[in-house]
Parts: structure tokens; C-alpha cells; sequence
């Protein structure tokens, strides 16, 4: 009699993680391919995952937590490049014996942009407004993206989502990583939802001068990569009001960073003025 599919075996591996008990298990849920399995333990994201446990502040750093088991659950592809892997790790303390909760999300990191431009004494904040399916609403939010690469290109990262979602060609000098600022054993990211998702992201901030036309020609621009479901509105916002307008945690975090910065004087008073043609953020309108 043939065997069911619920009998079929599943693929499965080791892999050594310094600071287990020994080789961990890594097996694959009912119904994921051989090949998303593969893809998934190959990814950057699962091996980043592995080497942030044994890191200072790493799960298994102080030996009080082991690590069992992995049972990788999915997997999304964007294109040929592993988006997302949804997986859960048995974990357990070992004085008590009791799991610790284990369910990750895995996106890996992401920057966003926290962009104030100066007209005619007033700053305004342009963020965008799209659609977003897990909360089902329309949001209101920093311009942001995630890595592409396995380089850790913050800033690159940040200036092409911003020239992506909004049009506005920004400069690498002009840009300055608020996260940057936190102590070092931060990490110097924020973690917008650690207890479920690995996501870490870049605050930047850019400051710079536009003139009414182009504050009027931002509000309500549709923008983003149309063919990657980028449905996407400019909004400008006087940045008094930008606390307010959003619920937004990267726009959230980006103003405290930014208050924060600004009253320790960690940030130059005022945004630079464009010096030579190409420079202004208005560049690509």
C-alpha cells in the first residue's frame, strides 16, 4: 500500500550553531518542496539568524538557552531572490525546562528615510501613502525598502528607495544614519517587532531646501515601481504636525532620534544649502 503523503519523509539537515548542545535539526513543515527547504537554510537571512544567537547579546551566548530543534514552515521568492522565510526554533531554558517562545519572520534589514525640506520658513516631511495588505489600510509612512544584497548598503539602499518611491534624487554626503547614533551595543538599528520578526532598520535623515512650486507639485504625486505592485501617493506634511499624521513606527522613531539628536546638538542647526546643479532634492521631479 503506498504511503500517504502525510508518511512521505521530510527533507531535512544539521547544522553546527556554537553555543548549542550539539548539531541542531533542521526539518521542513508538511508540504514545503525539497528546493524551498535548500533555499531556505542557504538563505542570508537563516544564516544571519544563526550568527546574530552567538553574538554579545546573543540568545545563546550565556549558555542558559539551548537550541533544539528548527522547523522551517515557508518560504517567498522574489524572483530568483529569497524574500521572506517563516520558520520556528525550539528553544528552551535550561534551568527551567520551559520553551521560550520561537516564531520568526524573516525579512532581514531595511532603511528608511526620514526627509525634511525648508520652504519659505515652514519644514515639511514627505512621506508616502500606500497600500498595506497585513493591516489591510492604507498607511501613511517613512519612504523605505529592504536590502537587496548581502553588503549591508544602508545609505545606497536608503537614497534609491527614496528615488523610488518619491522621485526625489538625494545625495550619499547628504544623509545622515540617525541609528547611527545609538550606543553601540544597540546594534544601531531599530527593531520595530521583535517578538515575532528579525526586521532591523536604518533610520536616515535628510534635510534640505525646496520652493513652493515643488512642495506643491510633491502633494499627492503617484510614484513607486508600478510592475513591483507599488501603489504609491506623495504626502507632505508640516513636520509639527508629522507626530500626529502617522502611525507610522519608523516615522515615529525617526522624530524621537531627530528631537533627540537636534537637543543633544548632534546634528548641524540647519539643513544645507544645494551648492552646485543636480544637488537639490527636487532634482527628478
Amino acid at each position: 500500500m503506498a504511503s500517504s503523503g502525510d508518511d512521505a519523509p521530510r527533507p531535512s539537515t544539521t547544522v553546527a550553531v556554537p553555543g548549542a548542545a550539539g548539531p541542531v535539526r533542521v526539518v521542513a513543515a508538511r508540504g514545503l518542496t525539497e528546493e524551498g527547504f535548500t533555499r531556505a537554510v542557504e538563505s542570508a537571512l537563516f544564516r544571519q539568524w544563526l550568527k546574530n544567537l552567538q553574538e554579545e547579546k546573543g540568545v545563546l551566548t550565556h549558555g542558559r538557552l539551548d537550541l533544539r530543534q528548527i522547523l522551517i514552515q515557508g518560504i517567498d521568492m522574489f524572483g530568483e531572490r529569497v524574500g521572506f522565510v517563516k520558520f520556528k526554533a525550539d528553544i528552551v531554558d535550561e534551568e527551567t525546562k520551559a520553551k521560550v517562545p520561537g516564531i520568526v519572520f524573516a525579512r532581514g534589514p531595511a532603511v528608511a528615510v526620514l526627509i525634511l525640506l525648508e520652504s519659505k520658513g515652514q519644514t515639511y516631511a514627505v512621506l508616502t501613502e500606500q497600500v498595506r495588505v497585513p493591516v489591510g489600510k492604507f498607511i501613511l509612512e517613512l519612504p523605505a525598502g529592504m536590502l537587496d544584497d548581502e553588503k549591508g548598503d544602508f545609505v545606497g539602499t536608503a537614497v534609491r528607495e527614496v528615488e523610488e518611491e518619491t522621485g526625489i534624487k538625494l545625495n550619499l554626503e547628504d544623509m545622515v544614519d540617525l541609528t547611527a547614533l545609538l550606543n553601540p551595543d544597540t546594534g544601531c538599528r531599530m527593531f520595530p517587532s521583535p517578538g515575532g520578526c528579525d526586521e532591523e532598520i536604518g533610520l536616515f535623515l535628510y534635510r534640505g531646501h525646496a520652493d513652493e512650486d515643488t512642495i506643491t507639485a510633491l502633494q499627492g504625486k503617484e510614484t513607486g515601481l508600478r510592475d513591483h505592485g507599488e501603489l504609491i501617493k506623495l504626502r507632505v506634511v508640516p513636520y509639527s504636525q508629522l507626530w500626529r499624521s502617522t502611525a507610522d513606527a519608523k516615522a515615529l522613531s525617526a522624530i524621537a532620534l531627530y528631537e533627540m539628536a537636534m537637543k543633544e546638538g548632534l546634528l548641524p542647526s540647519s539643513p544645507r544649502t544645494s551648492r552646485r546643479r543636480g544637488s537639490s532634492p527636487t532634482a527628478n521631479l
